[in-house]
Order: structure tokens, then C-alpha cells, then sequence
């Protein structure tokens, strides 16, 4: 039992240390998304938050809401890759040692 749960451990500090690699927010992605509102989104292809800003601009608060939203963003997406990276790994992990 202590072995599954220190390998869910080790396997959730490699997808943050990996999330971070693939991370490609810049210290300034809150002023550009308050800047270009939708189209910011839409050009880094976040199409979902860019159609919410894009509606919330019509009743005055998307262009409160768009700074908050562009770090979580680029977070979950540079997240989904690290997890595609550390799937294959496991998977090459697993393919490579011999199971007894």
C-alpha cells in the first residue's frame, strides 16, 4: 500500500515539474489578454475562453474578467501536455521492464 501510494507521489511531482516545462504564459499574458480581450484567446487557441470573453464584453465585465482568466489557461494546457508526456513514459516504462 505504501508503495502505491509513494509512486502516485512521485508521479504527480513529475507532472507539476513537467507542467511547468510547458508552460508559455509570459509575465504579461494578464495585459495582453485585458488589452485584446477574445482575440488574445482565440490567437493562442483557447477558443472556449475566448467565445466567454467575447459575450461577457456585451454586458462591460469581459474585459475585468479576461486578465484572470489567461494564466489558468496556459496552466491547464501546459498540464494536458505534461500528462501526455508522462503517459508515454509510463507506458515506455512499462514496455521496457520485463514483468515476473
Amino acid at each position: 500500500m505504501n508503495n502505491i501510494v509513494a509512486e502516485a507521489q512521485a508521479d504527480r511531482a513529475e507532472l507539476e515539474l513537467l507542467a511547468e516545462t510547458y508552460n508559455e504564459s509570459t509575465g504579461l499574458s494578464w495585459l495582453w489578454a485585458f488589452l485584446f480581450g477574445p482575440l488574445y484567446f482565440w490567437v493562442n487557441g483557447f477558443v472556449g475562453y475566448g467565445f466567454l470573453i467575447f459575450f461577457l464584453n456585451f454586458i462591460i465585465i469581459g474585459f475585468v474578467v479576461a486578465p484572470f482568466l489567461a494564466y489558468p489557461a496556459w496552466r491547464k494546457r501546459s498540464m494536458d501536455k505534461a500528462k501526455k508526456l508522462h503517459a508515454v513514459n509510463k507506458a515506455a516504462q512499462n514496455r521496457a521492464t520485463p514483468h515476473v
